[in-house]
């Protein structure tokens, strides 16, 4: 097994329009697409993609779109023998409008209300088959996870772009992270003030192997194994929605990183990744395998549209 992530779930319902209408006023809807959501989530979807062994643990609903979750991992070829069913509660639920005329989006969302696993839930024998495990959130069946894979020597790998109130808990998680690559609305928050630069070395001094912070058109800041770089985003392909983008970078660095790839190499090839990806509506639709990322990474060109042409049809086609 390669990676194994601690997730949540959610459906993604996603809208593109020229420009937020004003109210009461009429605009033309785009595009649409149906599609599986989450970080940790998408994350699995982008490596499994790029040829990795994943598997899913935590919670769904006992719903319609718990369902459609469960199917998209298996799709995929995500193991789900973990990814528990709950009588009580739902499976989350997020609608995305992303404007064409802008990089603007919204979100109306639904947080998840079954309840997440427990750390008792967790089974070691299924974690220490990981070469790393991804989380999302600083809860307390994550920071159990952390704790058992460092102290097996699996790498943790965290997306760290939580809710605000969980900013504190996740700081006294960063001495159990090997890979800690956030967002920079959580790094504004995370850093005080400070220059992102001095907060990924405070956190690099933490034992974090490579702390990063990405900053969307504007590339990526990093220190890996104590030397700062940056590195510039792609910016030859149109952007048709970004979200899911830092999921997908984050599945394909940790894909990367595991077959042996040079750190910086590893940011490189994330970020040409979820460059791919930007050009389609949704989180899923636009990933890209690997032949398809290390050629555009060589020479700027895509390939294989046709393939990402028919994925992002049988999602729009999933919408009722």
């Amino acid at each position: 097994m390669d990676i194994i992530g601690i997730a949540q779930p959610i459906k993604d319902l996603l809208l593109v329009v020229e420009q937020i209408p004003d109210e009461n006023s009429f605009t033309t809807l785009l595009d649409y697409s149906s599609q599986g959501g989450g970080k940790v989530s998408t994350a699995l979807a982008a490596a499994a993609r790029l040829g990795m062994e994943c598997a899913v643990a935590g919670t769904v609903g006992k719903d319609a779109k718990g369902q459609f979750v469960r199917e998209d991992f298996i799709r995929h070829g995500i193991q789900v023998e973990q990814l528990k069913e709950r009588e009580e509660g739902k499976t989350g639920y997020c609608v995305c409008i992303a404007e064409k005329c802008s990089p603007n989006r919204r979100f109306l969302g639904e947080r998840p209300t079954v309840k997440q696993l427990m750390p008792e839930e967790l089974d070691p024998d299924f974690l220490k088959q990981a070469k790393a495990i991804h989380l999302e959130t600083p809860d307390a069946v994550s920071v159990a996870a952390a704790q058992f894979a460092k102290s097996q020597g699996i790498t943790v790998s965290m997306d760290a772009d939580p809710y605000p109130d969980e900013t504190d808990a996740l700081m006294e998680m960063e001495s159990l992270i090997d890979i800690y690559i956030g967002s920079e609305a959580y790094f504004k928050v995370r850093s005080k003030g400070k220059p992102f630069r001095d907060t990924l070395y405070e956190i690099a001094q933490k034992g974090c192997r490579v702390a990063a912070v990405t900053l969307g058109d504007q590339g990526l800041e990093a220190v890996i194994d104590g030397r700062y770089i940056r590195i510039p985003a792609f910016h030859k392909l149109p952007v048709a929605d970004t979200t899911g983008a830092g999921d997908v970078f984050h599945g394909a660095f940790l894909s990367a990183w595991i077959k042996g790839m040079e750190p910086s190499r590893c940011l490189e090839f994330a970020s040409a990744a979820s460059a791919i990806k930007c050009a389609s509506i949704g989180g899923r639709a636009g990933i890209p395998d690997w032949e398809m990322t290390n050629y555009f990474l060589e020479t700027g060109e895509l390939i294989k549209k046709e393939t990402i042409r028919e994925r992002e049809k049988f999602y729009k086609n999933l919408v009722i």
